[in-house]
């Protein structure tokens, strides 16, 4: 079987026996994760045993181990797999868009991230945790993603050993996922499917806070990094203003980034992801280049309307203004390519 669609299950209903129907229909393989859902779902896992490899696990443990214990259990269970999709099982995706994953995983993508379209009513907690991922998460990255939150992936089945090393047990996983494959310059499709909530996506087990907290503090402790980097980008510049204050800005505000810049590669490279394929440096660097020579400017323009502004003021007044606007850059060029996808 070369096309494999996992499905973590907690506490399911009767839509997770319909969408195991419909993919054992459409001729994939299909692993199943019962989280700890407990022996009153026993009779939902049931229905599906026949058509369906199901895992189970004696306690609830969580989106995340849920997937990996699915991701785990790939080789042994379908060893010919070449290519593994993740869907929700309750019913939010439809096996047409399955089905389109696939078809983009057999055109050579290597990784295949859904984009939900928005139509229609939208739960306010999704709205509001997917809006929060998404600038978050590009001021961290450099890259936009419309929807980063979607259940329904793709990926070519040579990613399976870094994608269960990946930390997260709960929700949190999946956005630490679309980290990993940045750090590791994993080339990401994205293609437009229609969410389906049903009755205001009640049967979610998302927790609106608490989840979105987990999220958080878990992408920020992988992006560790990027926070002591500006950290020292920070000393950097007020040594600068100390030495120098506001005479060479065109010389040490760039040259602050770029050491900051190279310190992150190289911690990045042999430290944080030194048992991944780490393969962002030339990116990150290119990124912060141009990042830089728009601080510089700035901060050239303040010392000149205000000539005795410290540099570390000047130079933070700056960081607060354009961050922002590179949220809005970083979306304007992804909703360029993709304008035929989504509308915001």
């Amino acid at each position: 079987m070369t096309d494999v669609v996992i499905i973590p299950a907690y506490q399911p209903d009767k839509a997770l026996v319909n969408l195991v129907n419909e993919i054992n229909e459409s001729g994939f393989g299909i692993i199943v994760v019962d989280d700890g859902s407990g022996k009153d779902y026993k009779n939902i896992f049931e229905q599906i045993e026949d058509k369906s490899h199901v895992i189970t696990l004696e306690k609830n443990a969580g989106k995340g181990a849920a997937l990996k214990s699915g991701f785990a259990a790939v080789k042994s269970v379908f060893p010919d797999c070449r290519h593994i999709i993740t869907s929700d099982a309750d019913g939010q995706h439809k096996i047409e868009d399955i089905i389109r994953v696939k078809e983009e995983l057999a055109n050579q993508s290597e990784m295949v991230l859904t984009i939900r379209k928005r139509k229609g009513k939208i739960p306010f907690r999704s709205k509001i945790g997917n809006d929060l991922s998404k600038f978050v998460y590009t001021i961290l990255t450099g890259h936009y993603f419309f929807d980063n939150q979607s259940g329904l992936r793709g990926f070519s089945a040579k990613h399976i050993d870094w994608l269960c090393m990946v930390k997260g047990e709960k929700y949190d996983y999946e956005l630490n996922v679309i980290y990993y494959a940045d750090k590791q310059a994993v080339p990401i499709t994205t293609i437009a499917i229609e969410a389906v909530y049903i009755d205001d996506n009640k049967s979610s087990h998302f927790e609106p806070l608490k989840d979105t907290l987990r999220i958080y503090k878990l992408l920020f402790s992988s992006a560790w990094v990027s926070f002591v980097s500006a950290l020292l980008c920070e000393i950097l510049i007020v040594l600068s203003g100390i030495f120098f204050g506001n005479r060479l800005i065109y010389l040490t505000v760039p040259s602050a980034g770029v050491i900051a810049a190279f310190f992150s590669v190289i911690i990045n490279r042999f430290i944080a992801f030194r048992n991944f394929k780490y393969g962002d440096g030339t990116r990150a660097v290119i990124f912060t280049i141009i990042r830089f020579v728009a601080y510089t400017l700035m901060c050239m323009l303040i010392s000149l309307i205000l000539p005795r502004i410290p540099l570390f003021v000047s130079f933070n007044i700056v960081v607060i203004i354009l961050t922002p606007l590179r949220y809005y850059a970083h979306k304007a060029v992804h909703l360029a390519r993709y304008r035929d996808i989504n509308k915001e």
